[in-house]
């Protein structure tokens, strides 16, 4: 179910680049749980409890600082920010990490950037949070449940401050377009010729243009990182490479413009059908790939069953899937490059059978599996 965010903050979030997909994948990356998101929920009514010793205490160490009193000003701006941190500790205990709960921490740094609060002040307030949260677990809980509670309050503090920061690059950012815009309207009027700050940032992209997907270079940043985070907490993931049948045909004997809507179908049933926390990405041409953390061979049949019968339901052209699938970790873990060849390899085994009855077909570990387009 979608997170109903008012307008004004949706613009917040647009702006940042933001969506319930790459909120799952941050929180996957952190590997935040639901057995996580249960164990800070348990403390919830403690923490509650003891709110407003815990605000109390950490603006104490707040004013003692010079720098940090000097930006908080007046009474009534103290008072603002208790209550602000009064309801942010609330919701961090409540395990509901939406839209609206991002849009709360991306607003937080915009203003901090906005009061010239430097980096480094933010994170010593951070850790004396952190600091303080974990004091008061520690006295409600007996010490093996404490660590694990502590270990699920850090992912979600280090997930807050990561939105933090993110609004604070993109303040710096939008200062220096601003500066850049100028700079070149400037060197116009002269005869100076520069390159566009916005063209660069747009060959930097990692969204292809036409299908909504994260393009190849995103793809190879994705797979090298989910490699990472796979190997670092002993998990597994699914690596999916796929390649249109019939596609160069129907281009040829309808035209471009089908042959980018067949595409743009592709793109919209792989994002409707698969997880937030999958990343579904075009390769080039008509191949694709989507990487999809804790998955396993075993797992993925039903997913990709599901793409194929969404884009049969909404494709008017003769034009299926071959599928090379490869699963990677928890023990062997290959660079990017290899898994992507292997992933290759196994699809052109696919494309055999596909030849064959024009099927959708998916091939991994010896073993080919197919779905009747309609």
């Amino acid at each position: 179910m979608q997170t109903v965010v008012p307008a004004a903050e949706q613009q917040l979030i647009d702006q940042m680049g933001l969506s319930e997909r790459e909120v799952a994948r941050r929180l996957h990356f952190l590997n935040f749980t639901e057995e996580d998101r249960a164990r800070v929920q348990l403390v919830q009514k403690n923490i509650t409890a003891r709110v407003q010793e815990i605000v109390e205490e950490y603006y104490e160490f707040q004013l003692a600082d010079p720098d940090i009193a000097s930006v908080i000003g007046d009474i009534d701006t103290l008072n603002r920010l208790k209550g602000y941190m009064t309801t942010y500790i609330k919701s961090l205990f409540s395990g509901v990490i939406d839209l609206q709960y991002v849009n709360t921490r991306l607003r937080i740094g915009k203003v901090h950037k906005r009061l010239d609060v430097r980096p480094k002040l933010y994170m010593k307030a951070h850790a004396k949070l952190q600091s303080l949260l974990d004091q008061e677990i520690e006295d409600c809980c007996f010490v093996e449940d404490a660590i694990l509670i502590k270990q699920a309050v850090h992912k979600i503090l280090l997930f807050d401050a990561e939105l933090v920061f993110d609004a604070y690059v993109e303040a710096y950012l939008t200062e220096m377009q601003t500066a850049t815009r100028e700079v070149e309207k400037y060197a116009s009027k002269v005869g100076i010729k520069t390159d566009s700050m916005f063209s660069r940032l747009h060959e930097k992209s990692q969204k292809d243009g036409l299908t909504g997907l994260h393009n190849r270079r995103a793809l190879y940043d994705y797979l090298k990182h989910e490699s990472q985070v796979a190997e670092r907490h002993h998990l597994s993931f699914v690596l999916v490479y796929l390649d249109l049948n019939n596609f160069k045909a129907v281009n040829d004997l309808h035209g471009h413009q089908v042959g980018d809507e067949v595409l743009r179908q592709v793109g919209k049933s792989m994002l409707e059908m698969t997880r937030k926390v999958d990343i579904p990405a075009r390769y080039g041409g008509d191949e694709f790939c989507i990487i999809m953390p804790r998955l396993t061979l075993e797992e993925v049949e039903i997913p990709l069953t599901r793409l194929c019968k969404d884009f049969d339901l909404h494709c008017n052209y003769p034009v299926t899937f071959s599928m090379g699938v490869v699963q990677v970790g928890p023990t062997v873990f290959e660079e990017p490059e290899e898994l992507m060849e292997i992933a290759d390899k196994l699809m052109y085994e696919a494309k055999r059978e596909a030849h064959r009855d024009g099927a959708h077909h998916w091939h991994f570990e010896g073993k080919t599996t197919s779905v009747k387009n309609h």
